[in-house]
Parts: C-alpha cells; sequence; structure tokens
C-alpha cells in the first residue's frame, strides 16, 4: 500500500475510534465505586454495625441526647432515631447511572419516576440496623429532602426494602409544614427540633453534613460548626459516604445551579489543591 493511502487508512480508523469513544461524564467513577467497589459495600456495613453497638447504650443512659442543643428536660420523653433516607437507607445511583449513560445532566423527571416506582433497594447494613432499633422500641423518624407529595410512594419503597416504619407520619420531606419547617425548605433543623420536643433522639445517621448540622456550604464554615461536636461522630452521629453528590459538590460554585455546565466544571477544577511547584 502506497504510504498517502495507508496514512488515510490510519487516519479514518483513528477518527472511528474516537467517535466510538464514551463521552466524558464527571461522575462516572463516583457511581462506578459506590454501584460495584467492595470498599463501599463494607464501609456501609461497619458505620450500622458501630451504629448498632450503640443503640442499647444510648437507650439505657436517660441523659443521652443527641441533638446539639442546651440540656433540656428528658423525662418521660420516648426514645427516638432521626435517619437520612436518600444514599442513607436507599441506593438510588441508578438514577445518576442513567444520566452517564446517556451523557447529560442529571433528570429530575428520571428521579420522579424513580421514587414514583419505589425500587430504590437497601443499602449494606442499614436493614438490620433500623430493624434492631425497632425491636428495642426506639421510634425512627425519616428526615428527607424528598419533596412533599412523595411520602406515600417513599413508604411503600422503605416497606418494600424491609425498614420499619408505621406510616407517612414518620417521614418528613423538604418543606414540612410542622413547627415552622416550611420555610425552612431543605435545611433538616427545624425538623431535627420539631422531633427532639416529642421524643429522645438517640442517634442521627445520614450522608451528609446538613443531617447533622446547619452551616453555609463551605468547609471553613462546617469545619467550625462541627468542632465542637467532633466527638460525638461515630458515638451519637454515624455519617456515611457519599462521592456522588451533595453539599461539596456544588461548593465550588456557590450552589448557583443557572451557570452553564462547563462553567462549573471550571470552577470545581480551580478548587483542586495540587502540589507546590
Amino acid at each position: 500500500m502506497r504510504p498517502a493511502l495507508l496514512a488515510t487508512g490510519l487516519l479514518l480508523i483513528a477518527l472511528g475510534g474516537c467517535q466510538q469513544r464514551p463521552a466524558p461524564h464527571d461522575q462516572l467513577d463516583a457511581v462506578l465505586w459506590t454501584q460495584t467497589s467492595v470498599e463501599h459495600e463494607l464501609l456501609y456495613r461497619q458505620v450500622y454495625a458501630a451504629a448498632t453497638r450503640q443503640l442499647a447504650p444510648a437507650l439505657a443512659d436517660a441523659q443521652w441526647d443527641a441533638l446539639p442543643q442546651p440540656p433540656r428536660d428528658l423525662e418521660g420523653l420516648p426514645p427516638a432515631l432521626i435517619v437520612d433516607i436518600d444514599e442513607t437507607l436507599l441506593d438510588n445511583t441508578p438514577v445518576n447511572a442513567h444520566a452517564i449513560l446517556a451523557n447529560g445532566p442529571y433528570d429530575y423527571e428520571q428521579w420522579y419516576r424513580w421514587v414514583d416506582r419505589g425500587e430504590a433497594r437497601a443499602l449494606p447494613g442499614a436493614v438490620v440496623f433500623m430493624q434492631e432499633a425497632a425491636r428495642l422500641g426506639i421510634t425512627p423518624y425519616y428526615l428527607t429532602n424528598r419533596e412533599p407529595g412523595q411520602e406515600a410512594a417513599t413508604l411503600a419503597n422503605l416497606r418494600r426494602a424491609g425498614f420499619p416504619i408505621d406510616d407517612t407520619g414518620q417521614i418528613l420531606t423538604a418543606g414540612t409544614a410542622i413547627g415552622g419547617c416550611q420555610a425552612e425548605g431543605s435545611d433538616k433543623h427545624c425538623r431535627r427540633q420539631w422531633v427532639g420536643q416529642r421524643h429522645r433522639v438517640l442517634l442521627l445517621v445520614g450522608d451528609s453534613f446538613g443531617d447533622f448540622l446547619s452551616a453555609a456550604n463551605s468547609l471553613p464554615a462546617q469545619r467550625a460548626a462541627a468542632e465542637p461536636y467532633l466527638a460525638w461522630f461515630g458515638q451519637r452521629w454515624f455519617l456515611l459516604p457519599n462521592p456522588v453528590y451533595g453539599g461539596w459538590y456544588s461548593a465550588p460554585y456557590q450552589d448557583r445551579e443557572t451557570l452553564p455546565a462547563a462553567e462549573k466544571r471550571d470552577r470545581k477544577r480551580q478548587a483542586l489543591i495540587i502540589p507546590s511547584e
């Protein structure tokens, strides 16, 4: 074959390979790790095993309280547990995987269909932990930033996955109209306080900083808010890993979701810490 024809053929093969290569997506590695790694599974089992061991001692200590507030009169208050749902109890990453394979942004219409179908599976260790809490007579409250109106579908999904729950009154969605919480939106502080008025809260479990404390969406602000409660992590508060989404994901672009995707990515790149030259 003449050199010119050979070069042309190689170029066509290269271009064909480029066309077949999957487009890059920011969440590919995070979702892949979450769905397929043994490390993810074992971390969840480890955290839930530790939380399960803490249930009985917390229940036995009449002054035990997992809410960050001044000391209060706990006498006569029945015990409760506050847990997040998504990526804490239920695995919703198939919706993220759908967006990756479609090479598009997160599809909220797909999310709403997913919630309605109630197909999310329980995460490792979660059901055993929640069932042990129920066996000990501890009432679970499910604080979630799912939207009002999704309680019935969420209840069905939780039951199908094996979690103990009596009715939708135990599911407090974003903007729940209780005790002035509606104006708080996705901030869970008011909902936690509402539960605390009625129960002695033994443990908090979640995958996001906001499941424990309220603070501005910046690392310095969150570190400062967490400082007085560092000893509570692994004792009263149990934090699970979520590399797929959360406040950290939008912090580099100051939660400005209307920015173009390219600008969001550029700001995330600028937030990276690199070796000094």
